[in-house]
């Protein structure tokens, strides 16, 4: 019982078929009553038509008085009784012609099944069809004061057509409704049955059609269980793009690509990790048994110590490393930022770089701009070390550094260039991944770093509300490029 209304499809589908219902039926019920209103229509002009000519055959209509007639001027030779002009003499039908004639109408209009009363002024009934039926004998009320009018009624399954006020009394013309309203009724249950199959068939319709329509979610929900299963590379079939769907699948789509890159991302990431943490761990344990093994010399046991010392200074690092990551990955990236000098903070990473630099007999150039922004001092600081401590790591014995602060419109600007050994346009993109390094391009010497470096730097940087990028060409050197907001 839950699954019912919980479906979508049968949602839509209930709904739809509850619409039309109501559309099916208002246009039916219209076309009935109209068919209705067609056919009293009819009925009533077949009853009122027949008035005018038995009025003047059920009772002699008086001559209008004198005071109402036009007289003429008095002419010479004029009596009393001749005071007026006489109209013309016309011959008046008698009695039983009137009544012959109103014989012949009756007949014409009871074969039509029309049956007919008439009430003189006195009250009487002067005339009445064969067929009146019981019950209809009743007088109209109304009087030649009110002037005459015809009134239409329904009375015990006849329609009647009732003549009142005039001087020849009232008249009544009634017809049975009982074959019509039968026929309305016949008419009905079709309209019905029409309107069911039209309900039905508009089910079946709507079923195929959201059917076809759905077909989609299917699909997307399908995907959607095998990528829940564990198998990310799972996509959904995008049949019509344009469609809603079709933009829902695409979307859909892109978050699964999303999350088989961060999967593998992270899994790389862990892997990676691991291998970092395995590499100085390895060479702790085994300089320790080196050194437990038996007695060494006093230089033995301090090479050992030496070098259990910078493997735990390294796992020092990657582990500080991978915290600041985690920050920037839980969405605990928290920045410190305060107005301040940069070209003064970048002398200060330049005079702490120079020494490493001197070993290497690289030349560090700088043409810095004044400029004051606000940004986090110890972050800003690490994006500096990083950016100048690869360079000189990299760059050949010789080799010259150069680095520009400027501003260009609502930016700043910062750039560290070198004429080392290059990167090959294929690391470019990975450049800032983590772990990832390009040894094959940079010829390293003494212990690697963590491959952190740059995935920092880039974090910090965007942090700013800034980006960074790289361009580079073998053999010719490589650009670092920061840009800060003002």
């Amino acid at each position: 019982m839950k699954i019912f209304p919980q479906s979508i499809r049968w949602r839509v589908q209930l709904w739809y078929v509850l619409l039309l219902a109501v559309i099916v039926t208002s246009l039916l019920v219209a076309f009935h009553r109209n068919q209705r209103e067609i056919k009293y229509q009819a009925v009533d002009r077949e009853l009122t038509d027949p008035i005018t000519r038995i009025l003047p055959h059920v009772e002699n209509r008086p001559q209008p008085p004198l005071r109402n007639r036009r007289l003429p001027p008095p002419g010479p030779g004029m009596g009393p009784e001749d005071d007026f002009e006489r109209p013309p003499n016309r011959p008046q039908p008698g009695r039983a012609e009137r009544e012959e004639v109103l014989e012949e109408i009756t007949s014409e209009l009871v074969a039509r099944g029309i049956f007919l009363i008439h009430w003189n002024r006195r009250g009487e009934v002067s005339f009445a069809s064969e067929n009146v039926p019981e019950g209809n004998r009743g007088r109209p009320g109304g009087d030649s004061e009110g002037g005459e009018k015809i009134i239409k009624r329904t009375v015990k399954g006849f329609r009647e057509m009732v003549h009142t006020g005039g001087p020849g009394g009232s008249l009544i013309l009634g017809k049975s409704i009982v074959p019509l309203e039968k026929e309305l009724s016949s008419l009905a249950v079709r309209l019905a049955l029409v309107g069911v199959a039209i309900v039905a068939g508009g089910f079946l319709v709507g079923w195929f059609l959201i059917g076809w329509s759905l077909k989609p979610i299917g699909k997307i929900s399908g995907a959607a269980h095998r990528i829940a299963a564990g198998d990310l590379s799972e996509r959904i079939e995008v049949g019509n793009p344009g469609s809603e769907l079709g933009q829902l699948a695409g979307v859909l789509n892109e978050t699964f690509e999303r999350l088989e890159r961060s999967f593998e991302h992270q899994v790389r990431f862990t892997a990676d990790a691991s291998h970092e943490m395995r590499t100085p761990i390895s060479v702790i344990l085994a300089k320790s048994q080196f050194a437990l093994n038996r007695e060494r010399s006093p230089e033995k046991y301090r090479e050992c110590l030496r070098t259990c010392l910078e493997s735990a200074q390294h796992m020092r690092a990657l582990t500080e490393a991978l915290l600041e990551l985690s920050k920037v990955d839980a969405g605990k990236f928290v920045l410190r930022t305060s107005e301040g000098n940069l070209a003064g903070l970048v002398r200060e990473v330049v005079h702490m770089i120079e020494p490493l630099a001197e070993e290497k007999r690289v030349t560090i150039d700088s043409s810095l701009e004044e400029l004051t922004a606000g940004y986090d001092d110890q972050k800003i600081r690490q994006v500096l070390l990083n950016l100048l401590g690869n360079a000189v790591k990299y760059q050949r014995e010789g080799g010259s550094i150069q680095i520009t602060l400027t501003s260009d419109g609502g930016e700043i600007v910062l750039m560290v260039a070198d004429n080392g050994p290059g990167i090959a346009p294929e690391n470019l993109p990975h450049l800032f991944e983590r772990f990832y390094r390009v040894d094959r391009a940079r010829k390293r010497e003494g212990r690697g770093g963590t491959g952190l470096g740059l995935a920092i730097t880039k974090a910090i940087v965007e942090g700013h509300r800034g980006r960074i990028s790289v361009s580079s060409e073998l053999g010719k050197g490589t650009v670092f490029e920061v840009r800060l907001p003002k």
